[in-house]
């Protein structure tokens, strides 16, 4: 159940749930929304007997570079290329993700993304979502998620954080007054790191769409504009 008080009647709502099609409509017909979920096929998981091989990619590290989306939905993902270094390690084992947070158990939502036609994020991996609780502080991450038998596809996978619009992961209450209408608004957790890099494999998720990472200029025009990654990497299975 939803109430979004603010729309207007000619607003297009967008709704995008792990393992399902996105659905838009416009606001004044929404009322019972139903979203069409698509079948995923899960491989079979192959480890050879007394021989379990692991490999890290993406070279996620600690850099005093974070970033967070405020108060609004938003999605950060990094693409990871399925190339000749990760032949025989095709299975992801953990998602490694650095964040900071300012609340005790703060909560995100790891999604795995197809690359569509375009080079950008599409459809899910999985239908089930995978939540994972970050702890207060700057840490390093390491979500488990051997069990889903996720294998990377020939073109490449993205892997996604995404932040949770919920109270456990609200922070610092700033109340303002408008007209007559008094205001709460909230940051929201956790802090996601960035790594200097290169040349950006990333995209954002915003206003219901996957944006490249190098559209974005930094606050100040005249700032020298860095080059990120999200700091998310992965360890890989047989």
């Amino acid at each position: 159940m939803f109430y979004i008080p603010t729309a207007l009647a000619t607003d297009t709502l967008i709704f995008n749930a792990s393992g399902h099609a996105i659905f838009k409509e416009e606001a004044s017909k929404t009322t019972n929304v139903i979203l069409e979920a698509y079948e995923i096929p899960q491989p079979a998981l192959l480890v050879l007997p007394e021989k379990s091989f692991h490999h890290t990619i993406g070279n996620a590290h600690y850099e005093n570079m974070y970033f967070t989306p405020g108060n609004v939905p938003y999605m950060y993902g990094r693409f990871f290329e399925n190339n000749a270094e990760i032949k025989s390690v095709q299975y992801i084992d953990k998602v490694i993700v650095y964040t900071k947070s300012a609340v005790a158990a703060a909560t995100i939502k790891i999604r795995f993304l197809r690359m569509n036609e375009y080079g950008c994020p599409s459809d899910d991996l999985l239908v089930a979502p995978i939540i994972a609780e970050v702890k207060r502080g700057t840490k390093k991450n390491l979500i488990n998620v051997l069990k889903h038998n996720i294998k990377i596809p020939k073109n490449g996978i993205f892997v996604a954080v995404e932040w949770l619009m919920t109270e456990n992961n609200q922070f610092r209450a700033a109340n303002f007054v408008k007209g007559d209408q008094l205001f709460e608004d909230f940051r929201y957790q956790p802090d996601v790191m960035n790594n200097k890099v290169e040349k950006t494999a990333s995209f954002r998720y915003m206003h219901g769409e996957w944006f490249p990472n190098d559209h974005f200029q930094p606050r100040n025009p005249n700032a020298p504009k860095e080059i990120v990654d999200p700091a998310i990497g992965l360890i890989l299975s047989n």
